[in-house]
């Protein structure tokens, strides 16, 4: 086991350009300290430096660094496109493990809108529409009990409002044991 039964995890997983970042930035502001946000595209392209492909170190550092996380008693929230075929055996691993209470998150958008939206980031300018293209799953579920789909009619507030009341079971609405400032 990993974590404990006060420990959350978040796993928000989609398309490039879907709003996971975005929703994981706005998570963590909301409820404040106390959330570790793990990024696959820091710890593979920046910390690592690595090509995405099945095997890879990446994989197995995402894995530890978000058990360290939750056996620390951090809530994580692990975001990032993690194709299945990829990532998928060490997600679900890490999902039946934890002890606390998990919600995972399948961002499902359009690939005209994924490219929309790609366009007002840094990255459009190294990665264009075609590699965008060459990326885009359609549907990349894992398969795991309780996965819900994002799709493109929920606003940020509205799916930051979701996550925080799937994990959430105090009256106040608040995480149990978030670090205090």
């Amino acid at each position: 086991m990993t974590g404990d039964a006060t420990t959350r995890l978040v796993v928000l997983r989609g398309n490039s350009g879907s709003g996971k970042s975005t929703t994981a930035q706005e998570l963590r502001k909301r409820i404040g300290r106390g959330i570790a946000w793990i990024e696959q595209d820091y710890l593979r392209r920046i910390l690592l430096r690595e090509h995405d492909r099945p095997g890879a170190p990446n994989i197995g550092l995402i894995d530890q660094t978000a058990r360290y996380a939750l056996d620390h008693g951090y809530h994580v929230v692990l975001e990032g496109i993690f194709y299945n075929p990829t990532y998928g055996d060490m997600l679900r691993r890490l999902i039946a493990d934890h002890a606390g209470v998990t919600g995972v998150y399948y961002f499902q958008l359009a690939f005209d809108e994924t490219i929309r939206r790609h366009a007002t980031r840094e990255l459009a300018k190294v990665v264009d529409a075609e590699q965008m293209r060459d990326w885009y799953q359609p549907c990349d579920l894992l398969g795991v009990p309780g996965e819900q789909v994002i799709d493109s009619s929920s606003t940020l507030d509205d799916t930051v409002e979701r996550v925080i009341r799937d994990l959430t079971w105090t009256a106040g609405g608040s995480v149990a044991h978030p670090v205090e400032d």
